[in-house]
């Protein structure tokens, strides 16, 4: 046996005769070094004011006002230049919305009424709460609403080439201190960004980061890049409260309620 297998075996042996203390010492800032920010838990939407606003720049049909007098169902108060295309069709779902939920008119512009899924933003805007589960390779957000579920890699993949369109896009996340980075591309063109109908196109490019503003309190900053769409990159942002303990996902099916909403009366 040569010397330097020798001194590898008792080094190796040295550390079964290590104190509970020193492998405390020991293992700390490695520790240190991979700590994340603790974001799980079940987030709603519940600072409500329970009045109707009209929504980014006066545009009819609004939502409830959250924090920062930005309505429930948007991400900003100012309305990102669209591209003329875009504005057009900005403008006909939002004719649609004003006409309310029981007019059909233009409400065929709203994907969520024909049944589609709203994609991975719009979901923030929807009133049931949802769920963050940590794993140590993949973040997941898990959404009453029709039970969806979005798959944020951890693992150091980046986006594949070649990936299929998919109605929430392919997702790939890292950490920053105390704050999740969330990087989406691939999302389906016909979901809208948000509640009052931004459009997009399939090169849309959505950037999020999830921090804590307290322990009860999540807040989720958004850049949305689509030069197809949009003149220039714009932000948005939304907060949400922690559910109280025991809170449980139960089963919210959208078309179900839908459907339920617009039956006629007996």
């Amino acid at each position: 046996m040569t010397k330097h297998r020798i001194t590898s075996i008792l080094a190796g042996m040295s550390v079964l005769f290590l104190t509970p203390a020193a492998l405390a010492q020991t293992s700390a800032p490695i520790r240190a070094a991979k700590a994340i920010p603790d974001l799980s838990g079940v987030w709603q939407n519940t600072q409500l004011s329970g009045r109707a606003e009209a929504g980014p720049a006066g545009g009819s049909g609004g939502g409830f006002m959250g924090p920062g007098g930005i309505p429930t169902f948007a991400f900003s108060t100012e309305e990102p230049e669209m591209l003329p295309w875009a504005a057009e069709k900005y403008k006909a779902a939002r004719t649609g919305l004003a006409r309310g939920p029981l007019d059909k008119g233009n409400d065929k512009l709203n994907p969520i009424l024909s049944c589609f899924p709203p994609g991975p933003t719009r979901m923030y805007t929807i009133l049931p709460p949802w769920e963050i589960r940590q794993l140590p390779d993949m973040v997941l957000l898990l959404f009453e609403s029709d039970h969806w579920v979005r798959r944020v890699y951890l693992d150091g993949r980046g986006h594949p080439d070649g990936y299929p369109i998919t109605w929430m896009g392919h997702s790939i996340g890292w950490y920053e201190g105390d704050t999740l980075v969330v990087d989406t591309v691939g999302t389906h063109d016909q979901t809208w960004i948000d509640g009052f109908g931004h459009p997009h196109t399939e090169a849309l490019h959505i950037v999020e980061r999830l921090h804590l503003l307290d322990h009860d309190s999540l807040q989720i900053d958004l850049t949305f890049d689509d030069p197809k769409t949009y003149t220039k990159p714009w932000a948005g942002k939304k907060i949400f409260q922690r559910a109280p303990p025991g809170f449980e996902l139960m089963e919210s099916v959208m078309c179900d309620d839908w459907l339920e909403m617009v039956k006629p009366s007996k």
